[in-house]
């Protein structure tokens, strides 16, 4: 049996992976502390990988690509509060950002703020109409 929690997450990457989104998305890592993190992550050193996307930001604190790494990282490890921060600094350097504002939402949704959750939402189906959709699906699952 798949946990909540798990299966949430794995719903609402499928929505957004069907969508072309997650394909647009990503993009190579360029910066080295990044690719650090991404393989850390990859061979499950969490503690390690975290540290890694942390330095990023902190290294290079604009760096939107930073940000989204580390935001992702904190929605994947449950760490909800720290991805609200993560997300709201980097809409804060890129408000037409239409992923962090998916990323707020998530972490919202999961913080059992489903109003901040669907106002998050909103905001990238704002930026992002042609997504209209799974945004929508996203905003009314149901919480953890």
């Amino acid at each position: 049996m798949i946990p909540k929690f798990a299966a949430s997450v794995a719903v609402s990457l499928s929505l957004l992976a069907s969508s072309g989104w997650a394909v647009d998305a990503v993009k190579p890592a360029s910066d080295p502390l990044i690719v650090q993190g991404d393989k850390l992550w990859a061979d499950g050193r969490l503690d390690e990988a975290r540290k890694s996307f942390e330095q990023a930001v902190a290294a290079n604190p604009k760096s939107v690509p930073a940000r989204m790494k580390l935001g992702g990282f904190q929605l994947a490890t449950r760490s909800y509060s720290a991805a609200v921060t993560t997300y709201q600094g980097t809409i804060s350097l890129d408000a037409n950002n239409a992923l962090a504002w998916v990323g707020l939402g998530m972490a919202y949704r999961h913080s059992s703020e489903p109003e901040l959750a669907r106002a998050a939402f909103s905001e990238a189906i704002r930026i992002e109409p042609a997504r209209k959709a799974q945004l929508a699906q996203l905003a009314e699952m149901p919480q953890k």
